[in-house]
């Protein structure tokens, strides 16, 4: 019986000893991850041959953390990553639309807009074309998801 006491006693000193490490090579930097949620609904719709639409997708961004200051990310466009289908979904050219070059998440918000401009200057697919956003990473920002957002003439 002594010597489960002294098992005991052991394993607790152990314990003990092990729960005061410290994390002094922790690196306390903290980044911040923002990116592009996956709305149900991310088209430009109804864009005349020769003319331009505009839409706003409210609350599409979303950033890790929470400041008391306004913050603005850089807005970059990506290769377009899209299911197969058949015939293959089309990229569409630059010339088809732009969009805000940066974002703002307001003071003491996780969640931002913003505005695409769909222009019916080449768009050939009568199933849309497509363009993918990113937010630029670098410094304390790491880039989240990306946006993909499909411009269609009117039918």
């Amino acid at each position: 019986m002594k010597k489960i006491n002294i098992i005991i006693t052991f394993v607790a000193l152990a314990l003990f000893a092990v729960s005061c490490e410290t994390y002094d090579d922790f690196n306390a930097e903290r980044k911040t991850v923002v990116g592009f949620t996956s709305p149900v609904d991310n088209n430009v719709n109804n864009i005349v041959v020769g003319g331009e639409r505009e839409r706003t997708f409210n609350n599409v961004l979303f950033v890790s953390d929470i400041a008391d200051v306004d913050r603005e990310f850089k807005v970059v466009v990506i290769p377009t990553i899209l299911e197969v289908a058949d015939p293959p979904y089309v990229s569409t050219n630059p010339e088809n639309f732009s969009f805000d070059a940066t974002v703002t998440i307001p003071a003491n918000e996780q969640l931002g807009s913003i505005t695409v401009t769909g222009f019916g200057k080449s768009i050939v697919d009568p199933r849309g074309e497509y363009f993918s956003l990113a937010i630029e990473g670098g410094g304390n920002v790491v880039s989240g998801g990306r946006f993909t957002v499909r411009v269609r003439l009117k039918s």
